[in-house]
């Protein structure tokens, strides 16, 4: 094979690995992001990532200089090094124990990093053409410490700790996790070392070594779905598999474009189009599966979830015709009280049931909408004058700022729905004695209703995902453990549909919350 094809393989290997790792960085940090082992090992990935990168991009440089200072980059290297030790550590729940060990190691790694910074040539001279390479690494003197740090230190301590960890536990999945883990550090670190070879003059070829990202993500991807490493709980597992196939297609789409540079080369009069075709082709193709699979996957939503509720009701009307029957009859006051508790449960599943087959005919546009005019004002006012005794049962401070005459078109059980829906969560979500303030008020040529409370408020990170579909916020859930995280979607779907917008704003946790909506004011 021609020089060039070699060169060409070896960065498509790169670049499937930069995308692999960056994936899979992004995979644990995103399955476990307040859990040290996954924080840790995702820098690590993130590591590896930046390396891999400056490897690609430096020995693909003529320029021998420019070639040299991004080399240096792989610096980093030390670092990842520290990282993988702290990853295992934090996974085996040693961190307090060993800390001692973690501090030293991300000391050496610093002070190895300064030291060759400040002395550069003692890391690494100009490169030089090597094999199929324009440029690759010559070591300098102490160049050998990174092997020894990284591959005398690094990998057999880490692989020692997660051994005796595998040992001294008694959970079988804990057992597994560790075993899982040991062995995808181990396959990697191993395959790693083989550039190594030519970096000393021995005439391996460096492309086995840049494989290292498709061969350990099967050990780390059996692990993580089977035994749960690295504290990964993949639950969607089907979801998870098609975006792995659609980041396969992706990357073959990325190789016939990438394949364009090597045919030109070789074959200067083949047909430009044709590969672009393919890769359309591909594009489109791919469009319409995940169009396809998504639109299915909403379908079976829906039935399912209508399918479910509607048969739930019949059995629950029973059980409350039943028990009012029962209720009419003599009864010790044991009996009587268990029975109220049934009928109070049955109460609940009704509610629960009517709900949920609300929001599956506001997803399927059953009911229609049907638009009158209506004062948003008035509305508003009787429906707080409803919720009086919640709030007095909470002891709350309720301000009320209302503007008149705000008149807009709408549907009267929809937006009694919202506005219901936002006041009674920051009834639910405030705390004895605390202060709600509910305002309308006409902001150019929409009606904006507001409710404001000093309650637990919104952490930052649970934004994005505030109006979806069963979603509930982690300290909501702590406060009130029996809702179930579909009002606020609901509310957004009604409010989209009159051609309005809500929203949420918050200062932080604990630092209360504004939720709002606009319609159109009718002039």
């Amino acid at each position: 094979m021609a020089p060039n094809l070699h060169l060409i393989i070896h960065n498509i290997i790169s670049v499937i690995s930069i995308i692999l790792i960056i994936g899979l960085s992004l995979f644990t940090y995103l399955n476990g992001r307040k859990k040290q082992a996954n924080i840790t090992a995702s820098l690590l990935l993130f590591a590896a990532t930046i390396f891999t990168v400056t490897h690609t991009i430096g020995i693909n440089i003529a320029d021998t200089n420019i070639s040299w200072w991004v080399l240096m980059i792989n610096l980093i290297i030390f670092m990842a090094a520290a990282l993988q030790v702290h990853s295992v550590l934090a996974l085996v729940g040693q961190t307090h124990e060993k800390k001692w060990v973690i501090i030293l190691f991300y000391a050496v790694a610093t002070l190895l990093i300064i030291f060759f910074i400040l002395n550069p040539h003692l890391f690494l001279l100009k490169p030089v053409s090597k094999m199929y390479f324009p440029n690759y690494y010559v070591p300098g003197t102490l160049n050998i410490v990174r092997i020894i740090f990284l591959f005398v230190i690094a990998l057999p301590y880490s692989v020692f700790v997660l051994l005796r960890a595998y040992h001294k536990s008694a959970e079988p999945l804990q057992k597994s996790q560790y075993l899982y883990w040991a062995a995808t550090v181990t396959i990697a670190y191993l395959i790693i070392f083989i550039p190594n070879f030519l970096v000393y003059d021995i005439q391996i070829d460096p492309i086995w070594g840049m494989l290292f990202a498709p061969v350990m993500i099967v050990p780390f991807l059996y692990g993580a779905m089977k035994y749960e490493m690295m504290n990964i709980k993949v639950i969607a597992k089907q979801a998870f598999f098609f975006a792995l196939a659609v980041s396969a297609v992706g990357g073959i789409i990325t190789l016939f474009n990438y394949s364009n540079i090597w045919i030109q080369q070789v074959i200067p009069s083949f047909p430009y189009w044709i590969t672009a075709f393919i890769s359309a082709v591909l594009t489109v193709t791919l469009s319409i599966i995940i169009w396809e699979k998504l639109r299915k996957n909403d379908m079976l939503k829906y039935e399912f979830i209508t399918t479910v509720t509607h048969k739930f009701r019949t059995p629950l009307t029973h059980i409350k015709w039943s028990a009012e029957n029962i209720s009419l009859t003599k009864m010790l006051p044991d009996t009587r009280e268990q029975l109220s508790i049934i009928v109070s449960a049955n109460a609940k599943l009704v509610e629960l049931t009517d709900l949920l087959v609300k929001a599956s005919e506001l997803e399927g546009d059953i009911d229609g909408y049907h638009s009158e005019k209506m004062d948003l004002s008035n509305f508003v006012k009787g429906i707080v004058g409803s919720l009086t005794k919640q709030i007095q049962l909470k002891q709350l401070i309720v301000n009320k700022e209302i503007a008149p005459d705000l008149f807009v078109m709408g549907v009267a059980s929809k937006i009694q729905f919202v506005v219901q829906t936002l006041i009674e969560n920051s009834i639910s979500y405030t705390h004895s004695g605390g202060e709600i303030v509910i305002k309308t008020e006409k902001v150019d040529k929409n009606a904006i209703f507001s409710v404001t409370d000093t309650g637990i408020g919104i952490p930052p990170n649970e934004f994005p995902l505030l109006f979806s579909k069963f979603y509930r916020a982690t300290n909501a859930r702590l406060v009130d453990t029996e809702g179930m995280g579909i009002g606020l979607y609901m509310s957004k779907q009604i409010i989209e549909r009159h051609k309005g917008k809500i929203w949420a704003v918050s200062a932080g946790e604990g630092k209360g919350s504004t939720f709002s909506f606009s319609l159109p004011i009718l002039s």
